[in-house]
Parts: C-alpha cells; structure tokens; sequence
C-alpha cells in the first residue's frame, strides 16, 4: 500500500494501458462502421457529398474530406482534369462507388480508415461530378479553420514567399495544406518534424511570451503575490491561451497543451501545487469525452507519448547532472527534453513512419530556438499586418525562415542521417515496457532485479517478434 501511494500516476497509467489493448483488440471503434449500415459501399452510385476541407494536391489527384448525406466521413479523390476546382461548404453530385481500402502488405488500409472514422474513398473524374449547391460548414472548428486559413493568406499579402510560406504557416497556424512534400522529408529526416506541427512546444513557448511580461520576470514579486494582480494575469494568460489554441485549428495537441496549462494557471491562482501526471490525464479525458476517435489520431498518440516522456523521464534524468554554467544548462536542458521526447515517440514512430532521425539532438539544438524567434516573428507580423511594420517584420521571418531550412537540408544530407525499422504493434506495446522499466530502474543507486528482467524480457520479446515477422526463420 505504501508502493501504490507512492506512485498514485500508476492508477492512471495501468488502465489506460488495458483500455487501450482493449480497444486495439476487440476492433473498437470500427462497430461504428459497419459494412451492413452503409448500403451504397462498394458499388456504383449517385452521391450527393458535402465538402468539408481544402484540397489537397497529389501526383494525379486532388484529396478532400467530404461527409454524404447520412453524415458519414470519406475520403474524396478527383482527378486533375478540371480547371474548376470544389472549394469547402460546396455541395457535390458525384457517380463513384466507396471503397474500404486495402491491404498493403501487413497494414490494413481499411482498418485505418476505419479507427479515424472514415468509411472509406472514393475516386472520380471531371465528367463524373458536378457542384450542385454551397452550404457553409458550422461549427467551433470550421470557424477556426476559416480563421487559420485567412491568417496565412495575411502572411502572402505580406510577401512572404514558397516554400518559407508553408513552413512559417505550419509553424505559427498549423496550417500544412500548403506545405512542400520536399520541404516535409528534409524535416522529417533531420529530427525536425514536429516543429512543423502545433503542439506543446509551441503552446508552452505562447505561454512564456505571455507571462514573463505580465510577471515581470519576476522581478516584481510583492506585486505579483498579490491575488488581484494574479487573477489578471490568470485571465489574461488564459485568453490568450485558448485564442492561439483557436487559430490553430484546435487540434488535439494543442488542445491537449492549452488545456494542461489551464489547470496549471488555475493551479497557481489557487495557491495549489500542479501535478503534471493528472494535468496530462484530465487533458486526456476530455479530449476523449469529446472525440472518442481521437484516441486513434497519431498527432494525439505522439503529442501524449512526448509529454509522459518529458514528464516521467525529463524529470529523473535533469535531477542526475548538474551544470553551472547558464549557458550549458540552457543547452543541457534542451538535449533532455529532446532525448526525453524522442524516447518517448520512437516505438510509434517506427511504427507509423519506419524511419527514426540520428541527429535529432543536433537538430533541436538550432530549430527549438529558431521556432521560439519565429514565432514570436510571425504573431508579432500578423498583429501589425494593417502597417508597414508588419510588412518588415514578415520579411524579417521570411528570412530566419530560409536560414532554417537550409540548416535542415544540410543535416538531411549528412551520412546515416536516417535508421529505417519498421516495428509491429506488439512490439510496441514491448518497447513501452522496457521503457518503463528502465525509467523504474533509475529512481534510486540500487538496481532491482525485477526491473532489469523486465528491460531484458521486453527486448527478448521485440527479438523474437521481429525476428519472426522479417525473416520467418522462428517457428510459427
């Protein structure tokens, strides 16, 4: 009883973990999609579909989301053969027939589809479909996603040019529509992809450059002790919180870090002490009240693994090394919280992606303060857009942006910059207990033998499983 109590974050831990295996194994939520409710899949008809997103532009085809006529979710695929174009809230009349998807070697296409509540795609010709009506999208979101996309069309009118507007957009809105393909492996090879994704990082650099200002630094403390004073810096904090939160499109990692920081300012306004475990779990658990699915999303997945790591293990290992130097435990700090957050998404991101970066502690070194000054940059040229200051300081971003980006592509290009392994979903569920082990071995000097095991029997396990699946030389 004394254990438990003392690791109270395990009563969230373990059933989280079982309700995940749960769902993973018994197919939720795909009985919310089953093949006898929908009678028009996999057969030639007439749907009327309703535009739900912008196009996204591929070799052949352009992709949207659409939702038919009894609200269920599809992927829509046109060919390039039209000089007129669906635009979102457009109403389409299109002759297809829905497909689940299919099977690519061990993924299961369909399946995929399935858990984020998609029924299936579509493909269809110019001379298939035709715009029939216009019905604007409601909604919290679809206003968010309005006011992301006339954000970044305020970054053009400030001259800021491809391929810096997509990866100043991506960076500051979340707005990846527009983003180069290239630009995304250079990126995603160098470590650097998950700058170009809204998420805790940059919710928590938001909420530095909103309270170091209102608290001085804290170089005011009789001032900043008082209650009054504290609630509107609470309020304040909050606002503008929720409104980034807003104009990124409210993504669930975003959601996810606004809503933690939230208990933690309420946290402090009450004089109470945060707990970052219980933060993480409430965010969780609304999120999932209000989208189920989400569970299934990968930015979610990824977003919640980088924070437990951060939270679990960034802890332990800062409280094993000290440094006097400011500037050493600046750049210390940085290559735990990047070593932390990579040990923390590295079986799901071999998993989803097959390929892991090997300079990524470099890399974060240079872009985790390159996205700190831009966005500081960008909110600071969108908030003077209406002047010519706004003009200046976009070119002022523009350019940091086009130093980035070659800084990627040279890491890009160094040798070995990228390990391709693809790991299966069991032995991910492996390299988490073998995390989790390791994390329980290094809470003290002595090294409990049960732990260790655990280290070994989890990589035992990861051995004979890939092992099996990559060469079959293990008997079945």
């Amino acid at each position: 009883m004394r254990w438990i109590a003392a690791h109270t974050w395990l009563l969230f831990l373990i059933p989280l973990l079982a309700g995940i295996l749960l769902c993973y194994y018994t197919g939720f939520p795909t009985y919310l999609l089953k093949d006898t409710e929908i009678n028009y899949l996999n057969r030639d008809t007439v749907l009327a579909l309703h535009i739900t997103s912008e196009g996204q532009e591929r070799a052949k085809t352009i992709r949207y989301s659409a939702s038919t006529a009894d609200n269920h979710r599809i992927l829509l695929y046109l060919q390039k053969d039209s000089l007129d174009f669906p635009a979102i809230g457009d109403i389409l009349l299109v002759q297809t027939s829905i497909q689940r998807g299919d099977t690519l070697g061990t993924f299961d296409y369909g399946h995929y589809l399935r858990m984020q509540g998609i029924v299936g795609s579509a493909w269809a010709y110019r001379r298939n479909w035709q715009i029939v009506g216009h019905q604007p999208i409601k909604g919290l979101r679809a206003t968010a996603e309005r006011c992301q996309r006339w954000l970044h069309q305020q970054y053009q009118k400030m001259g800021i040019h491809e391929p810096e507007l997509g990866i100043l957009s991506a960076l500051t809105l979340g707005y990846r529509e527009e983003l180069d393909k290239t630009v995304q492996q250079s990126f995603s090879a160098a470590g650097a992809m998950h700058i170009l994704a809204v998420s805790g990082l940059h919710t928590g650099i938001v909420w530095g450059m909103i309270t170091w200002p209102l608290t001085l630094g804290g170089l005011l403390k009789p001032l900043n002790e008082q209650r009054l004073w504290q609630g509107i810096i609470c309020c304040i904090t909050l606002v503008a919180l929720w409104a980034y939160a807003f104009i990124t499109g409210l993504s669930p990692s975003v959601m996810r870090s606004a809503l933690m920081l939230t208990i933690v300012e309420i946290a402090w306004l009450f004089r109470r002490r945060s707990n970052g475990i219980n933060s993480l779990a409430a965010a969780a658990v609304i999120i999932l009240l209000i989208n189920p699915l989400a569970l299934w999303s990968v930015s979610f997945q990824l977003s919640f693994a980088a924070m437990m790591a951060i939270i679990l293990v960034a802890q332990r290992m800062q409280q094993r090394i000290w440094l006097r130097s400011k500037v050493a435990q600046y750049i210390e700090g940085l290559l735990i919280m990047s070593l932390a957050a990579q040990i923390g998404t590295l079986p799901l991101t071999l998993y989803y992606f097959g390929q892991t970066s090997n300079y990524f502690a470099i890399t974060n070194l240079v872009v985790i303060p390159a996205a700190f000054i831009l966005l500081a940059l960008g909110i600071a040229a969108l908030a003077f857009s209406w002047c010519i200051v706004g003009h200046w300081i976009a070119i002022g971003a523009q350019h940091v942006t086009h130093v980035l980006r070659l800084f990627v592509e040279w890491i890009e290009q160094l040798p070995y910059a990228t390990t391709h392994i693809h790991l299966s979903a069991p032995s991910v569920g492996l390299c988490y207990c073998a995390i989790f082990s390791a994390m329980m071995m290094m809470r003290g000097e002595k090294v409990h033998w049960w732990w260790l095991s655990g280290v070994i029997a989890s990589f035992s396990g990861i051995l004979f499983i890939e092992l099996h699946s990559t060469f079959n030389i293990l008997p079945s």
